[in-house]
């Protein structure tokens, strides 16, 4: 996957960079017992097979989230999410991926809400291949955020809309 050299977009909306970054240590908690640790951008990571659980929002601020889990991280993960094994290249473990990115999804809205940031999401959409390529891959409404934990490391992708359609000022910040 290809990935920008900055782990958080400088005028990518900080309201929603904390909602995630919560929404993340709650929703990962709940299934895996424990909270995963926020890391530097750890490109080499980035390479190699790995699924992607996709999903948008939309309302006061257009954006989008991506969960990409390695080929060593997605089956630990599956294990303590769904209960029991899921082989990588099996069609579950596409179901597990978005159904995982759908759960976090709905954690981020009511994270959002508490911060006044109207917000509906998408369904979701799952990718899985080994160097995966997002774009755009950098620009000031790109951030990524990098996360080790006992299953493995895995990272995250917001994209926003280009500056020129997000608000100056989020509601609620």
């Amino acid at each position: 996957m290809s990935t920008s050299p900055n782990s958080c977009g400088q005028s990518f909306p900080p309201a929603i960079i904390d909602a995630v970054k919560a929404s993340v240590e709650k929703t990962y908690a709940a299934f895996c017992g424990d909270k995963p640790l926020l890391t530097a951008l750890a490109e080499d990571s980035h390479h190699g097979p790995c699924i992607a659980g996709i999903i948008s929002f939309f309302g006061d601020v257009p954006w989008s989230l991506t969960w990409v889990l390695t080929h060593k991280t997605a089956p630990a993960l599956a294990q303590k999410f769904a209960g029991f094994e899921i082989p990588f290249e099996s069609s579950d473990m596409g179901d597990m991926a978005g159904e995982l990115v759908n759960v976090l999804a709905g954690e981020i809205i009511a994270q959002l809400d508490q911060r006044r940031i109207k917000s509906q999401m998408s369904l979701p959409t799952v990718a899985r291949g080994s160097n995966l390529e997002l774009m755009p891959e950098r620009g000031p409404n790109v951030a990524e955020l990098d996360y080790t934990s006992k299953q493995g490391g895995f990272w995250l992708r917001l994209a926003a809309a280009k500056m020129g359609n997000v608000p100056g000022r989020v509601p609620g910040k």
